[in-house]
């Protein structure tokens, strides 16, 4: 089974549709999860924060009569910084050693936002993280995520009052390095399991689509044993369901006209061979007769006329021929005539501008010159400038620039075309007139059309002696120049 065939394609469409489910259902336990976790996390911050508040307040009340206590109470309240931190870092941990926070970071700052308290395992990336996530002094509760050495935390920005005026901040976080592993256990569990089921559905949809595409492949070998010497050959339609039955009599109908047209074209072929055949015999007979001796000039001259008179048939002939065959376009002899280039430009704006309208974008047409002489082919030299404008309007973005410029240097005038878009990767800039190369461009793969406009409009610009240029920048612009020799009065 080829990698490009049309049973892999569906096994893989069934497969990758049932993968979007399985990841759509698994993504929806694990945000909720992440969701309630995150929520008891809040919860318990919360609690730890009012519980640490209420410790202050109960400062407040037993200040007069807990020496280390009013220590602390000064401290906080007049936002003043003691001498020995260290011990007012011991007095409050001690007090507060039933709340649980020896693995949590937490800093009080006061009002002025001056750091009166902080934990022990409080380290400059702590702080550094502190300062990213809860800048300023907060006035409202409010929680953030942050990574602290590595170490996932999440914290609460909490205002606290105490003896009625004051007003502390506290910044409070916890490690939820098991929340954390409890997602990560679900993330990889699901994962493995839509791997497996989709190696699973992937065998079952190829299995499947094999039963499905047998007729497929039961035409397949019939249809191949059909040559040009049995095109009466025909496949049976009773044993394949109404879809298939519908693709047989199509490929019968084409079978038919392929017979049909096998006929036709020997037909045409014996026409043409009698048709020819009897001009030739007439003119070998005629040069056979000529070449006998003792013809008088009057006789040789109706000879040559008889000959003529045939040959004519002959190329009437041809040019039926020519004009039945079918060929693809080809660029055919330039009817090079003398012209104005300057009104053949501001003919072609005018008719550009209709699309520069759509988009807003600024269009000019810029020269010093009321007229330029050259000798050129005007319905192929339209074709290069409508190429290379209509790429400039493609590529420049809603209210960008296009402008028309004409320049004359050596004989030549030059007509650069600048616009104001998404310009020319320098990878791609070697191969922009190769035929059929198109520029690919993230998350969007390769451009609209068949690779053949640049290298056409080239073609066309050298068959008038000139060439085509171009200069470009990403996401500034392009400029094309085309080149054209002037007339010399």
């Amino acid at each position: 089974m080829k990698n490009n065939s049309f049973r892999l394609k569906i096994s893989i469409l069934y497969t990758s549709i049932l993968g979007v489910i399985l990841v759509f259902f698994s993504i929806y336990p694990i945000y909720t999860t992440q969701k309630i976790l995150r929520k008891e996390q809040e919860d318990a911050l919360l609690v730890k924060a009012q519980q640490m508040d209420n410790y202050i307040d109960v400062y407040t009340i037993t200040s007069q009569k807990d020496q280390s206590s009013a220590m602390l109470l000064y401290m906080l309240f007049k936002g003043e910084i003691l001498n020995n931190r260290k011990l007012v870092a011991e007095l409050w941990e001690r007090d507060t050693k039933s709340l649980g926070l020896g693995k949590d970071l937490y800093r009080i700052r006061n009002i002025k936002g001056e750091e009166v308290l902080r934990s022990n395992n409080f380290t400059p990336d702590a702080e550094r993280s502190f300062n990213v996530k809860f800048a300023g002094f907060g006035d409202k509760t409010s929680f953030s995520s942050m990574s602290v050495n590595g170490i996932p935390y999440y914290g609460i920005n909490y205002q606290i009052i105490f003896a009625q005026k004051n007003t502390l901040n506290l910044q409070l976080a916890m490690p939820i390095t098991y929340a954390q592993k409890i997602i990560n256990d679900m993330v990889f569990s699901y994962i493995c399991g839509i791997l497996f089921v989709l190696f699973a559905g992937l065998f079952i949809a190829t299995y499947l689509t094999r039963r499905i595409l047998k007729p497929v492949d039961d035409v397949t070998r019939t249809a191949r044993d059909i040559t040009q010497k049995n095109l009466n050959l025909r496949i049976s339609v009773e044993e394949y369901d109404k879809e298939f039955k519908e693709l047989v009599d199509s490929f019968n109908q084409m079978i038919g006209r392929l017979g049909s047209s096998f006929a036709y074209i020997n037909n045409f072929n014996s026409h043409v061979s009698h048709e020819m055949k009897t001009p030739l015999a007439i003119i070998k007979g005629e040069l056979e007769l000529a070449l006998e001796a003792g013809n008088t000039k009057e006789k040789n001259e109706q000879i040559m006329k008889n000959v003529l008179e045939e040959v004519y048939k002959l190329i009437r002939i041809i040019k039926e021929m020519l004009l039945i065959a079918e060929y693809e376009y080809k660029f055919d002899i330039f009817k090079m005539e003398r012209m104005d280039l300057i009104k053949f430009l501001k003919e072609v704006f005018q008719q550009i501008r209709v699309l520069t309208e759509e988009k807003n974008i600024n269009f000019e047409f810029l020269t010093q010159n009321e007229s330029l002489w050259i000798e050129g082919d005007a319905t192929h030299l339209r074709r290069v400038f409508f190429n290379l404008l209509h790429n400039a309007v493609k590529f420049t973005p809603t209210g960008g620039e296009i402008k028309i410029l004409t320049e004359i240097s050596e004989q030549k005038v030059f007509v650069s075309i600048k616009d104001t878009g998404i310009g020319i990767a320098p990878e791609n800039q070697a191969r922009i007139f190769e035929k059929f190369f198109r520029v690919r461009f993230s998350g969007q793969g390769a451009i609209e059309g068949n690779g053949l406009g640049l290298s056409m409009a080239r073609a066309i610009a050298k068959a008038h002696n000139g060439d085509i240029t171009f200069e470009s920048d990403v996401n500034k612009g392009s400029a094309f120049k085309v080149s054209l020799p002037i007339l010399l009065h």
